[in-house]
């Protein structure tokens, strides 16, 4: 088990959240449907309290949540203006969300793999991201 490992997973699951929930705060205005704006919520409230505990691990390691960057939160509002600029509409909210969970999935998956040496809480951490990631991606089926 490698300590820097576990920070380095655990700072990339940060990441991973702190961009979703920066995406549904973006995105919620433009929700019209209320039963999308529903599930977007419930979402928001699972990645939020996935954030806390990923925060209190890395508190455990006496290592800091790092906040996501401006650059960052930059180009992902700029993707998502272009996109609801063509065509605002919850069609287009859905899709830009279940793209968001598919290259979240992703790139834990090759974190998890990255850092092999971290221990079992921060890859069950990860795993539980990707959970959250997968079934909001299922339940945006029916948006799409």
């Amino acid at each position: 088990m490698s300590e820097q490992d576990t920070i380095n997973l655990l700072r990339e699951t940060s990441k991973g959240v702190q961009m979703a929930i920066f995406s549904f705060d973006d995105l919620i205005g433009h929700v019209k449907n209320p039963a999308l704006k529903k599930v977007i919520t419930e979402s928001r409230n699972d990645h939020k309290r996935l954030h806390d505990e990923n925060a209190n691990l890395l508190k455990g390691h006496k290592a800091a949540d790092e906040s996501l960057g401006m650059m960052a939160k930059g180009m992902a509002h700029m993707s998502m203006d272009t996109k609801l600029g063509m065509e605002d509409s919850d069609r287009v909210i859905a899709g830009i969300i279940t793209k968001g969970c598919d290259t979240g999935t992703r790139n834990l998956y090759k974190y998890i793999n990255e850092y092999a040496g971290a221990d079992l809480t921060a890859a069950e951490t990860a795993k539980k991201l990707i959970n959250i990631e997968e079934n909001l991606e299922e339940n945006l089926r029916v948006y799409l």
